[in-house]
């Protein structure tokens, strides 16, 4: 009788390979979460590993006497841009699974990652200290751990590649044909090394491993180690392709989000003595691997990529933001080059007289990014160690991180469910006597309710007996208006923040501003901005200083005299940027009605659509539309967001999250005590929270393409 093996994560690269190599020999149950693959001689199940739903079940059913846990979130970069996900898919999938498997004689084989090294000597064995560099490497590694709580357990760490037999996504052996063939240039990183091995000989090794019951953690991974660069090249010269299209570059260059370890050759020496058995070369593992590619092994692989239609063409995509320039901004920066000033002249002072009157405010102070704003909008405020200041989880880290540079707490109030944007109530709560600030985020553009905000902070002042300012973090809010007033006017706030940022309305390049009514807090927020300095006679602490008396005895100001008052910061920024500003700011009107009209159009679209809410805009509200967040119930639809996300991409459509709530983030869990289920609205809307493309760039057939392929992954059909 057939042992029987349990293998998640059946649809990804690894999973797919175990599956046919090893079906022969076993009997072999596929776990898959969202995507069905058909494997002739393989049963496979839906079950969801982060929750443990109907997990428990399938493995008592079933019974395995191996269980090969493949399951991952594995795209490095997208765990440290979401490592909540990765927590959740890595190692909490992981506990889950540990936990359900009953029967202590089943041996549970974990695939770990070679990242779990710091990868700076190279040449790893078992034996040496682990130290991963990045989000996806540290989840692995505590995945291990929870796996090696079972006694008869055996960890994996690997590095591989092949053919994905079954879906239509490519590995990097597959995508390196793919782009050469088309002779499209890519890049191989030439300081990074690993012991890559090819799957059907991992699954071969692994099998002995089954066979010889290895307990403990063990590398497995071929027996020498090849730059990245030298193996794109290997099998781009195996298979007759243009390797000059193949860039060295070092991964430093290419600007990756995650660190990268940059040495990962695994030594195999323990696994070799343990099998009793060679490990094959990465040489012999790339020939291994062409052989079957140019032969279609196995056969569905050969019928699979017979026309070339699994392989997606190269795409347009269209990016969920985006910034609008056109020959009168780049003509209106180029004005500014050919002039003396670049940098402080005249154009900072006309972006800032613009933008009052833009706004209805009496003062702005611009700025080099939105994040230098805030910052001296909370020093403005006075906000200083020991106070508090309440914000929204539903935003960027920089509304929360702009108090932690001045050395205070930031507190979490959390989001009303129908707007996605802070409370009144909410912030109610969150008050108490050492609360110095209040920041409410005006989410996607559409304003809090600043009215009953106002009348919050100023009921708590008179409680507490101190000021409290409310700075606005308007960031996404400019051409936005609140009961008849426009956001940044300052009407119910002490000051207001913007940003420049390419994805917002205008875009300066990277720049931000300041607005206030507030003429001692303009000049405390020109202070902040410019290193503390000022040279005005009148704000000058030894005046005297400052003149001489001339020939003929008249006291004269010294051109060149200046004092710095205050701890104050590079903030400036420049008459480029302003320049560009200016230009960008004529055409606001028109950016927020071809924004107005694609959000109708896709309100039509998705009205009514079982399994989608659109976005609420207030009665009293004017959102300016910086962004267009659906909620998708993922699990209802039966796909995990992620997946969603991927399949749109390969259909040519960016989407991306915003955000994931500030008080979940490892530094704020780890400095001051911020946990899961402290901001509950706030969770739940991230779970299915997602922002598709929203820009004036957008044409009529980008809209319709983005309406049709969302509605036919949520409908399961073109609906």
């Amino acid at each position: 009788m057939k042992k029987r093996i349990l293998i998640t994560g059946i649809s990804g690269l690894l999973g797919n390979s175990l599956a046919y190599c090893l079906k022969d020999s076993y009997d072999v149950l596929g776990v898959y979460h969202s995507n069905k693959v058909d494997i002739d001689g393989v049963k496979a199940v839906c079950a969801d590993l982060t929750s443990g739903d109907g997990l428990s079940k399938i493995v008592d059913e079933y019974n395995p006497d191996v269980v090969i846990h493949c399951a991952a979130q594995a795209n490095v970069d997208v765990c440290e841009n979401y490592p909540l996900e990765a927590e959740k898919i890595n190692v909490f999938g992981t506990q889950y699974l540990v936990q359900n498997i009953h029967n202590d004689k089943t041996k549970f084989i974990y695939i770990s990652t070679d990242l779990v090294y710091d990868g700076e000597k190279g040449n790893f064995s078992e034996d040496d200290g682990v130290g991963p560099l990045n989000v996806y490497g540290k989840s692995k590694r505590e995945a291990e751990e929870e796996s090696l709580r079972r006694e008869n357990s055996l960890v994996v760490r690997t590095n591989f590649f092949g053919c994905k037999l079954y879906g239509n996504r490519l590995s990097i052996a597959e995508w390196v044909i793919h782009e050469l063939s088309k002779n499209n240039e890519i890049n191989g990183f030439t300081d990074c090394y690993f012991s890559s091995i090819y799957t059907f000989e991992l699954a071969r090794l692994l099998d002995l491993a089954i066979q010889k019951d290895l307990k403990g953690t063990y590398n497995l991974a071929s027996s020498t180690a090849i730059s990245k660069y030298e193996f794109l090249v290997k099998i781009a010269n195996k298979l007759g392709l243009n390797a000059d299209l193949i860039k060295p570059i070092t991964v430093d260059e290419f600007g990756l989000d995650a660190k990268r370890s940059k040495n990962l050759h695994l030594n195999v020496d323990k696994l070799a003595k343990a099998l009793s058995t060679d490990i094959p070369s990465i040489d012999q593992s790339i020939e291994h691997f062409v052989e079957d590619y140019k032969n279609g092994i196995p056969e569905t692989f050969k019928s699979y990529r017979s026309d070339g239609s699994t392989y997606p063409d190269t795409l347009e995509i269209i990016p969920y933001g985006r910034q609008s320039i056109d020959e009168e901004d780049i003509s209106a920066v180029t004005e500014v080059l050919k002039s003396d000033a670049i940098t402080q002249g005249t154009k900072v002072k006309e972006f800032q007289s613009s933008l009052c009157t833009t706004t209805d405010s009496a003062h702005s102070v611009v700025v080099n990014s939105g994040t230098s704003a805030l910052h001296i909008a909370c020093l403005a405020a006075g906000v200083c160690q020991g106070d508090e200041v309440v914000t929204s989880p539903n935003t960027f880290v920089a509304s929360a991180n702009c108090a932690v540079y001045c050395g205070a707490k930031p507190v979490f109030a959390d989001i009303d469910p129908r707007t996605y944007n802070v409370t009144a109530e909410e912030i109610e709560k969150k008050i108490t006597e050492k609360t110095k600030a209040v920041i409410p985020v005006h989410f996607a553009g559409q304003s809090c309710d600043m009215e009953a905000i106002q009348k919050v902070v100023h009921a708590a002042e008179k409680r507490h007996g101190q000021k409290i300012f409310i700075i606005e973090d308007a960031s996404h809010a400019l051409g936005s208006v609140y009961r008849e007033t426009k956001v940044g006017s300052c009407a119910y706030s002490d000051m207001a923040t913007m940003s420049f940022h390419p994805v917002k309305h205008i875009t300066t390049g990277e720049g931000g501003v300041v607005f206030t009514n507030d003429e001692k807090i303009k000049r405390q927020l020109s202070y902040f901005r410019s290193h503390g300095i000022t040279n005005d006679p009148e704000e000058l602490t030894y005046k005297d200083n400052a003149f001489e008396t001339g020939d003929d005895g008249n006291k004269e100001k010294k051109t060149w005299y200046y004092e710095q008052n205050c701890l104050g910061y590079n903030y400036r920024i420049t008459d480029i940027q302003c320049a560009l500003g200016l230009s960008q700011l004529k055409k606001l009107d028109q950016f927020c009605d071809k924004r107005r009209k694609i959000v109708n159009l896709y309100n039509e679209a998705f009205k009514g659509v079982d399994g989608i809410t659109i976005p609420l805009e207030e009665v009293h509200c004017q959102s300016n539309y910086h962004l267009y967040v659906l909620l998708i119930d993922f699990k209802k639809i039966g796909v995990s967001r992620n997946e969603f996300m991927g399949q749109l991409r390969c259909k040519g459509i960016q989407t991306q999250v915003h955000y994931i709530p500030v008080h979940t983030q490892p530094y704020y869990r780890n400095n001051f005590g911020t946990n899961l289920g402290d901001c509950p609205q706030a969770e739940k809307y991230y779970e299915q929270c997602l922002s598709i493309p929203l820009h004036p760039q957008l044409t009529k057939e980008d809209m319709n393409n983005v309406i049709a392929s969302i509605k036919e992954l949520v409908c399961g059909v073109k609906c």
